[in-house]
């Protein structure tokens, strides 16, 4: 198609597209935001000063499928960009992040380009993707394995398709891509999926079919509607579907129908638009898992929405004015991924004792308590803990397994193989823990639900906690009656500090 765009404008659009990326992802926090992000600069930052991975016990703990374990390719990352810039793991978090947002742009520019060749295709699916809230609010401040997944699964899907091309030349990137999702996040199960599909297209594309391409076309949509009313619908409700996909690919998913609806039915079908159709068709039972399906389904859905806008400025009578209305969506667009980015998202993760970011009064406990104590320290908030630990580093009784290994505190412990035809075996790996000794997330929550009055209590005597911080807005049993019996060494408000050394 021909859009009559000079070189020079194509190069204002795309610098005013990167210039988006960074202004959107521009943080409105002090601090790095949300929960998950802190367990990852804490074992970010253990890489730094270690030089290794101390959580490596076993050739699975590379990729998080091991008891203590967490996928390794982020915190390495990290680790990394960190050491090269010489720079804090909070600030080296905040550019990796926005550059692994930037990236987004140029992987999904080429997923782009390998299904459909078209310029204007090509920018709208890299905007779409790269704006959407779901990958903003995963590359902003904010470190996750899932971002750094799905930034870099649409780079394996044009390595994948162009292997059909030029298999020894392709097929060394699209294994290196694959082993990289291994070792990014449990989602890399859903890559297995889009290979299988390559795999039936291409088996396909050598069946000769006689039916009409309409008739095909109903049957397909037909076996959609089956496995969408029969399997997905019955996890969740529609509403809940429509909610939540529409808040994380953002006012361009409207266009999503049309998109597939055209090369649902189109007459000339190509290789890579039957690869979309039979991935959405694996995919389409696992749409009631919102959790994940809202994450992995945003590439599927920019190419179907960038199909939609292009086939809306194809057929419209005056170009012109087609741009226009586009361009009024996508300052829409714009509008609602900033609303919650900087709106939405904190309001959802804010709680009455803690804030969606790390504010300075736990900055300021953390950097007390790594200046000030050496022995063992518990806290009862889990937001708290991880905080702790990102911007203090010491040895803490945690709720998080990976912790353990890494501060060197790791007891014995047994495991057994899962069956496979387990769903364990899928979400939480195939060994199953047994017979742990030593500190545990079990004994965490114990203490965090009793308290030291409670049949738990002299666990902290027995594992010499020696320091106990308290979330002063939030609801604590774990003093109990104790709270004479000890001394408060810190407080800015927020925050306190007891020390119990007058109870053990």
């Amino acid at each position: 198609m021909d859009y009559n765009f000079s070189k020079r404008t194509w190069i204002f659009l795309w610098i005013c597209l990167i210039l988006i990326n960074v202004i959107l992802r521009f943080p409105v926090t002090p601090h790095e935001i949300g929960n998950d992000s802190f367990l990852i600069h804490f074992i970010s930052d253990s890489i730094s000063v270690s030089g290794h991975a101390k959580w490596w016990i076993h050739p699975l703990s590379i990729v998080g499928l091991y008891p203590f374990s967490q996928a390794s390719a982020l915190p390495f990352f990290l680790s990394g960009v960190s050491q090269l810039i010489s720079l804090a793991m909070e600030q080296a978090m905040w550019v990796s992040l926005v550059s692994l947002g930037i990236f987004s742009l140029f992987t999904s520019y080429l997923m782009a380009g390998v299904i459909n060749n078209d310029k204007i295709f090509k920018f709208i699916t890299a905007l779409i993707y790269s704006t959407s809230p779901g990958i903003l609010y995963l590359t902003t401040w904010s470190a996750s394995g899932r971002g750094f997944f799905l930034v870099m699964l649409p780079l394996f899907i044009y390595f994948l398709i162009k292997y059909r091309f030029s298999k020894l030349k392709y097929v060394f990137f699209t294994i290196i891509l694959f082993i990289l999702l291994f070792a990014t996040h449990n989602l890399f199960l859903l890559v297995i999926p889009i290979v299988l599909s390559f795999f039936f297209a291409i088996l396909i594309r050598n069946i000769q079919f006689k039916s009409s391409v309409f008739f095909g076309s109903i049957v397909l949509l037909a076996l959609f509607l089956f496995l969408f009313m029969e399997l997905s619908i019955q996890e969740t409700t529609l509403d809940k579907l429509i909610l939540n996909y529409s808040r994380y690919v953002g006012i361009m998913g409207f266009f999503t129908i049309g998109g597939f609806i055209s090369i649902l039915f189109k007459k000339n079908r190509t290789f890579e638009e039957s690869f979309i159709i039979l991935v959405l068709l694996f995919f389409t039972p696992l749409f009631g898992i919102v959790m994940y399906a809202k994450y992995f389904m945003l590439p599927l859905e920019a190419l179907l929405a960038s199909y939609g806008v292009v086939n809306l400025i194809r057929i419209s009578q005056n170009r012109k004015t087609a741009y226009y209305i586009m361009l009024i969506f996508i300052i829409i667009s714009m509008g609602v991924s900033e609303y919650y980015q900087f709106g939405r998202s904190n309001i959802e993760g804010q709680s009455k004792s803690n804030a969606y970011w790390a504010e300075e009064s736990t900055i300021n406990a953390a950097q007390w308590t790594k200046s000030f104590t050496n022995k063992l320290v518990y806290t009862d908030d889990g937001v708290l803990n991880r905080r702790v630990l990102a911007y203090s580093g010491v040895n803490m009784f945690s709720e998080g397994p990976v912790v353990y290994p890494i501060q060197g505190t790791l007891g014995d412990f047994n495991v057994s193989m899962r069956s496979p035809f387990s769903s364990l075996f899928y979400l939480d790996g195939p060994y199953n823990l047994e017979n742990q000794t030593g500190m545990t997330t079990w004994i965490w929550y114990k203490l965090y639900s009793e308290g030291l009055d409670g049949r738990w209590g002299n666990l902290a005597q027995n594992f010499n906690v020696n320091y106990y911080i308290k979330n002063e807005r939030a609801i604590s049993v774990f003093l109990g009656s104790r709270i004479e019996e000890v001394d408060k060494v810190f407080d800015n408000g927020n925050i306190s500090i007891w020390n119990l050394r007058n109870l053990f």
